[in-house]
């Protein structure tokens, strides 16, 4: 499943767009200024479908399956800043989950990850990304959904986040 965060402060599945749609605006972290990073909008225009491995995370109670080589932004709110590691480097490592709903959240909370499958050849829809986005991923199918934070590309994003520019 593919889900993106809408202005409305809906899960919206990508599995299931109909050909032809209204204005979608879908949320992301944009990192593409690392000075300036900030929660925007941005129109679903084109969707990038491709293959690709995938690992089913529990994140919390909730679950999502993303592409294995993507990366998700993990914090120990006891240590420090949020950074950025590959969902393969997750493995049974007591990680946890940035998660925070960029509408309504005040605060983040930090939930565990676990890995628990991995599928060899997925079909994927994601919108496509620019370079510093960071997509913010739904956990939840309803309205005011706890969300995660996923990045396709890790080549304009720090390794370490700062906390201003996230909550």
């Amino acid at each position: 499943m593919t889900k993106i965060l809408t202005v409305e402060n809906e899960c919206y599945d990508l599995d299931f767009v109909p050909e032809e749609v209204d204005d979608i605006r879908y949320c992301v972290l944009d990192y593409s200024d690392t000075k300036n990073a900030d929660y925007i909008f941005v129109p679903l225009v084109f969707l990038e479908s491709f293959n690709s491995p995938a690992a089913v995370l529990k994140i919390g109670d909730g679950f999502v399956k993303v592409p294995l080589d993507w990366s998700i932004i993990v914090c120990d709110p006891t240590v420090g800043d949020p950074e950025v590691l590959p969902v393969t480097s997750l493995n049974d490592r007591g990680f946890k989950a940035f998660v925070f709903n960029p509408i309504t959240g005040f605060i983040p909370s930090f939930d565990e990850i676990e890995i628990v499958n991995i599928y060899q050849e997925v079909k994927w829809y994601f919108p496509k990304l620019k370079f510093g986005h960071i997509l913010t991923v739904p956990l939840e199918d309803k309205d005011n959904p706890k969300c995660v934070y996923f990045v396709k590309e890790v080549n304009k994003i720090p390794d370490v986040l700062s906390t201003e520019d996230l909550w």
